[in-house]
C-alpha cells in the first residue's frame, strides 16, 4: 500500500468529518523560507464542527488504524493512549449529558412542587372570603400630610416597644414608644402625625415600612390591621387577602374569627 493513496485517503476521510469539501489548499513560502496555507483557506475550518465528539474520534481511530503502513505501525503506547484519550472523551461526554438531564428533572420537580404548594395555599384561601381577620402590618401607603392611626400588638414577655417607621430607602422618619400600661391585653393604638421626624415636615405620599422592635432592635410584636375579607387575589407571588381595600399576604395572617357564627 502506497504511503501517498493512504494519507490522500485520510485526508479525505478528515475533510468529510470536519466539513471540508472540495476546497483546494494553496501553500506559498514566508519570508523565513517554510511553506505556510494561506489565510484564506484555514478559514474554512469555522464551518466545520467546532468539537470533536467520540463517534468522529472513534471513526478517525479505526482509519488511522486501516491505513498504517504495514512496514511501520503504530507503537502499542500511542495505540493505548489514543484508546485512553476515546474513554475519557466518552465518559465526559456521558457525564455532562447525566448532569443536564438531571438538571432538568431537578426543575421540573422544583417547578411541580411550586405550584402544588401554591394550589394548596390558594385553596386555603378562599374559605376566609366574608371572615374577620387580623393580618400583620408590615407597610402601608401613607397618604401624605394626614395623620395614622396603628393597631399595635406587643408579643408575650415584653412590657415595651418602638413602632419604627421607615421611607423605601429604610431611613428611619419616625420612632414612638409604645407600652403595656396603655394597652388592653397587649394591644394599643398609636398615631403618627406624619411628619419626619428629622426635620418636622409632613411627609409626602408613598410607601413605608412599619416595625415594632425592643431596645436590641428585635421584635417585640407587630403592627396590624383587622377585618372583614373582602376578596382573594391569586398571583404568582400568592394568595392576597383584600381587607378594607388593601391587599394582605396570606402569610401575614395572624388569627381568623368566624362573624356568622357570633352572630
Amino acid at each position: 500500500m502506497s504511503t501517498v493513496s493512504s494519507s490522500t485517503e485520510q485526508q479525505t476521510l478528515y475533510d468529510s468529518l470536519f466539513g471540508k469539501k472540495d476546497t483546494p489548499r494553496t501553500v506559498s513560502l514566508n519570508s523565513n523560507g517554510d511553506y505556510v496555507e494561506n489565510a484564506g483557506d484555514t478559514s474554512i475550518f469555522d464551518k466545520g464542527n467546532k468539537e470533536m465528539g467520540k463517534d468522529q474520534f472513534l471513526t478517525l481511530l479505526v482509519a488511522q488504524l486501516q491505513h498504517q503502513d504495514p512496514m511501520n505501525p503504530a507503537e502499542d503506547t500511542a495505540f493505548v493512549a489514543q484508546l485512553a484519550q476515546f474513554s475519557q472523551l466518552e465518559f465526559t461526554q456521558n457525564s455532562t449529558q447525566a448532569i443536564s438531564t438531571l438538571a432538568k428533572s431537578m426543575t421540573e420537580f422544583m417547578e411541580m412542587q411550586t405550584l402544588q404548594a401554591q394550589s394548596v395555599t390558594n385553596a386555603s384561601a378562599t374559605p376566609l372570603l366574608g371572615k374577620e381577620v387580623r393580618v400583620m402590618e408590615a407597610s402601608f401607603q401613607h397618604k401624605g400630610l394626614t395623620e395614622r392611626e396603628f393597631n399595635v400588638h406587643l408579643m408575650e414577655g415584653f412590657n415595651s416597644g418602638t413602632l419604627v417607621i421607615k421611607n423605601e430607602a429604610g431611613d428611619i422618619v419616625a420612632e414612638i414608644a409604645v407600652s403595656a400600661e396603655d394597652s388592653k391585653g397587649n394591644d394599643l393604638k398609636v398615631k403618627w402625625d406624619g411628619t419626619n421626624q428629622a426635620d418636622g415636615k409632613k411627609l409626602l405620599g408613598g410607601k413605608y415600612k412599619v416595625e415594632v422592635l425592643d431596645i436590641t432592635g428585635g421584635n417585640a410584636g407587630y403592627a396590624y390591621q383587622e377585618g372583614i375579607v373582602s376578596g382573594v387575589n391569586f398571583s404568582s407571588g400568592g394568595a392576597a387577602l383584600t381587607i378594607g381595600g388593601e391587599k394582605y399576604g396570606l402569610g401575614y395572617l395572624v388569627n381568623v374569627k368566624d362573624v356568622k357564627s357570633e352572630a
